[in-house]
Formats: C-alpha cells, structure tokens, sequence
C-alpha cells in the first residue's frame, strides 16, 4: 500500500490535465473535483474547457477555452521560454499582455518595442525619447523605427515612429521623411556619390571646395 501511494503523485503527473479530470471521458464534468484549480470541465478533446487557469489541474492552462499541459515548477527556470512559473499553483504558464511575468530576453515580450526587465523579470514598454546615460550601442531599427529608451539605457528594442509616446532624438531618426518632417528641430544631411572635382578629374567627397556630385542620398539625421 505505502508503495502505490509513493508512486501515485509520480503517475498523476505524467496523466498531466487528463488524468486530472478523469480521463478522457464525455460526462461534463468530475464530481470529486474541489477546490481551487479543481473545477470539473466538459471534456473536448484531449483537453476540458475552461475560462481561467484555475479552472485546470495544476501543470496546465487555459487556452482558447481549453486546458493544455504546461508543465510543473517552483521557479521560472523550470518553465521554457515564453513562460512563467505561477508558483500559487506550480503549474508553468505562457507570457501574455496581461500576465507578462517571466520573460529572460526581450523575445518573450509579445509587443516589438516591449522589453524584458532584468531585474524583474517582467515585460517593460520604455520611451522614444530620454538621455542616455549607458555605454551601449543604439540596436539598428528599420526605417521609420526609432531605439526604445528605458532607465537611461537602449533597450534593444525598437518602436515605430508613429506610435512613440514622445518624439526621438534627432539622430535617432534613420528615415528621411521623419527627419524632413522635424524641420524645426532636425536637419537631414545627405551624402554624394559618384563625387569628382571637375578642374582635376580626381574623386572628392562632397562639400569639399569645388566638388560636384552626380547625385545624393540621404545619410542621417542630426539636430540642427
């Protein structure tokens, strides 16, 4: 008898939500289920449905309605990425918008200018705009993206211009008409090619005395 209970909590959780729930059979719901996280479930598939994850056995969760396994924990380490340890119910859960604990790299956020805090573990939306007071680089954003800025670093992230909370920097703008449409406060400053010195023939670089270029693009965007 002492080893059939020993064994027991071990082969519970291998059953994972469907063992939990009695199997996979159709009845609607498991009258001894009790307790938080014990909520009997109408059996749809290989899962039960739900509306929270309290409604599903520990290990799993709630998604689209219906219990999906997830796996045990005690601690974030033991869930995979994109997850995170809900040790209320030792049970790993997946990042979301509006339970975003556990993330360890800015790839476990669900917005692209969201950020990973380090030292929270948490998901962080940071600004266009601010100091920078850190030694790291700017990360390179697509045109019409600028850095995102949090706690006087770069975050590693970018966000579209559009939709910053305040206007970036200057030369945090890498797209010409963003930075023509800042006329009070930026200049677009453009380069030369194919640059000559019609006098000598030789190769010259633009703004340079007599210098003519067949053509120019734009490089960057400073402060005027």
């Amino acid at each position: 008898m002492k080893k059939l209970l020993t064994a027991l909590p071990f082969v519970l959780m291998l059953a994972g939500c469907e063992l939990y729930f009695g199997g996979d059979n159709t009845s609607g719901t498991d009258p001894t289920a009790t307790g938080t996280g014990q909520s009997g479930g109408s059996a749809t598939g290989n899962g039960y449905t739900c509306t929270t994850n309290a409604d599903c056995a520990a290990g799993c969760f709630c998604s689209s309605g219906t219990c999906e396994e997830g796996g045990f924990c005690t601690s974030n380490a033991d869930c995979g990425s994109g997850f995170f340890c809900d040790t209320s119910r030792s049970s790993c859960e997946p990042n979301s918008p509006t339970q975003p604990q556990g993330c360890t790299t800015n790839t476990d956020c669900t917005g692209a200018e969201q950020f990973c805090d380090a030292t929270t573990n948490t998901c962080q939306t940071g600004s266009c705009a601010g100091t920078v007071t850190c030694n790291q680089g700017a990360p390179t954003c697509p045109s019409g993206s600028a850095p995102v800025i949090a706690n006087g670093c770069y975050t590693g992230t970018c966000q579209a211009i559009a939709s910053c909370d305040a206007p970036p920097a200057c030369p945090n703008i890498n797209d010409e008409t963003d930075c023509l449409g800042r006329a009070n406060d930026c200049q677009a400053v453009y380069t030369g090619i194919d640059c000559t010195n019609p006098t000598t023939g030789a190769s010259c670089t633009s703004g340079e005395a007599g210098c003519t270029c067949a053509s120019f693009q734009f490089d960057h965007c400073s402060a005027n």
